[in-house]
C-alpha cells in the first residue's frame, strides 16, 4: 500500500485584501487549489473588502499591519510564520512581501515565486530594487507577455499565466437590456479612477459624440479612486445632459456591465501600461465588444477587429470613431461580443489558471533539493 502523500503548503503573500484585480485573482486561486493535495495560507499587511470571502472560504489568513513606513515588525512576523508553518512554497503577489520573504526563503530553503508583475510596463520608481528582488526568486510569473518583456525576464525564469474570469459572477445578475428598447447607446468604463486610467480621453470622446448626436449617448463610468471628484467636476456639463453617469459598484460591476452596449478601457502607457485587465475580461464575458487603448497586454486580450478595436492611446477621436461605428453596425457589435464571450469561456477559465499555477509550483519546488 502506498503511503498517504503529505499535502503541500503554499503561502500567498500580498499587501492587502483590497478591492482590486490582483486581490480578486489571488482569492480565485486560493479558493480553487485542490484541497486534497494543497494547503493554502494567506499573509497580508492590510485587510480589505475581500476579508469576508477569505473567511467564508475557510482559508487561514494572517494580517500584520505596519505602524509606519519603516516598521520592520511585519517582516519579522512573516519570518516567524514561515519558520513555524514551513510552507513548501511562498508565492508573493507584490514586491513588498517578495522583498520581506526573500531572506527567510533563502535561509529556510523555501522556493519563492515572484508574482508582482501585474502591469505591462516598468513603473517610474522602484524598478531597480524590484529587479534585485526578482533575482532572488526561483520563478517570476507575470499575467501578460508584455509584462515579462518590459522587465526583460527571459524564458529561463519567466512564466506567463493569464488571469481568469469566474463565470459564477454572472449568476443572479440582471440580464442585459434589449438594445431596441433603449434610446441611448451605453459605453461603460469600469476601472479605478486614478493614474494611469485615461478617463480624460473618454470624456473628450463623449463630448464629440454628444455634439454630433445629442441625447443618443450614455457613458457609464464605474469605479472609485483619487481622481473621482476631479473627473466629476470636469464632466458637470455632460452629467447634466445625461451623457455621462458616475457609479460606484463596490466589489461587483458585472450588473452595470451587462446593461451596456460596449466596454471601454483607455490607459495612458506613459504613466503605466495595462497587464491582463480584469475589466476587459469582464466586458468580454458579458458579451460586449471592447474598445481599448494599445497599452501593455490589452492587445493580448482584444485582437483588433475580432473581439473589438484597439486604438492609439490618448486618441479621443479614434475612440469616438470606433464607438460610432459599433453603434451604427449592430451586426459587427454582436459578432465581436460573441467572439469575446467565447474566448473567455475557452481560454480564461479558472481551471486553466489553476493548472498553470500548479505547474509553476511543481517546477519551483522541483528545482530545490
Amino acid at each position: 500500500m502506498n503511503p498517504v502523500q503529505r499535502r503541500r503548503k503554499v503561502l500567498l503573500a500580498n499587501v492587502s485584501l483590497a478591492n482590486g484585480g490582483l486581490e480578486r485573482q489571488l482569492l480565485l486561486l486560493a479558493q480553487n487549489l485542490p484541497p486534497v493535495s494543497w494547503e493554502v495560507g494567506i499573509w497580508t499587511l492590510e485587510g480589505g473588502p475581500f476579508e469576508r470571502a477569505v473567511h467564508e472560504a475557510g482559508i487561514p489568513w494572517r494580517c500584520r499591519e505596519r505602524r509606519g513606513r519603516f516598521d520592520a515588525t511585519p517582516a519579522l512576523d512573516l519570518w516567524r510564520l514561515m519558520y513555524s508553518w514551513r510552507p513548501d512554497l511562498v508565492h508573493a503577489w507584490h514586491w513588498i512581501p517578495a522583498a520581506a520573504a526573500g531572506p527567510a526563503c533563502k535561509a529556510l530553503g523555501i522556493p519563492l515565486i515572484d508574482g508582482s508583475i501585474r502591469m505591462g510596463s516598468v513603473p517610474r520608481s522602484l524598478g531597480r530594487p524590484r529587479r534585485i528582488i526578482m533575482r532572488w526568486a526561483d520563478l517570476v510569473v507575470a499575467n501578460t507577455s508584455a509584462g515579462l518583456n518590459a522587465w526583460h525576464v527571459g524564458p529561463e525564469k519567466g512564466r506567463v499565466i493569464y488571469n481568469a474570469f469566474d463565470d459564477d459572477r454572472l449568476r443572479g445578475q440582471p440580464t442585459r437590456t434589449l438594445r431596441e428598447n433603449k434610446v441611448r447607446f451605453t459605453a461603460i468604463m469600469a476601472a479605478r479612477m486614478g493614474p494611469p486610467k485615461d478617463y480624460q480621453s473618454v470624456l473628450a470622446a463623449a463630448r464629440m459624440l454628444e455634439q454630433n448626436a445629442p441625447g443618443m449617448w450614455n457613458f457609464l463610468l464605474v469605479g472609485n479612486g483619487p481622481d473621482r471628484a476631479q473627473l466629476m467636476e470636469a464632466a458637470r456639463d455632460l452629467t447634466a445632459a445625461g451623457t455621462v453617469t458616475f457609479d460606484d459598484s463596490g466589489l461587483e460591476a458585472v450588473g452595470e456591465i451587462r446593461s451596456a452596449d460596449v466596454g471601454v478601457l483607455m490607459t495612458d502607457p506613459a504613466l503605466l501600461a495595462e497587464g491582463c485587465s480584469n475589466s476587459i475580461l469582464e466586458y468580454m464575458a458579458c458579451g460586449l465588444p471592447v474598445v481599448c487603448s494599445d497599452s501593455g497586454g490589452c492587445g493580448e486580450l482584444v485582437r483588433d477587429g475580432r473581439e473589438g478595436y484597439v486604438v492609439t492611446p490618448r486618441d479621443a477621436g479614434a475612440l469616438a470613431r470606433r464607438l460610432a461605428e459599433l453603434r451604427a453596425q449592430p451586426q459587427i457589435r454582436d459578432r465581436m461580443g460573441a467572439a469575446g464571450q467565447r474566448r473567455v469561456g475557452e481560454e480564461f477559465t479558472i481551471d486553466r489558471m489553476v493548472a498553470e499555477y500548479l505547474a509553476a509550483y511543481e517546477e519551483a519546488i522541483g528545482g530545490r533539493p
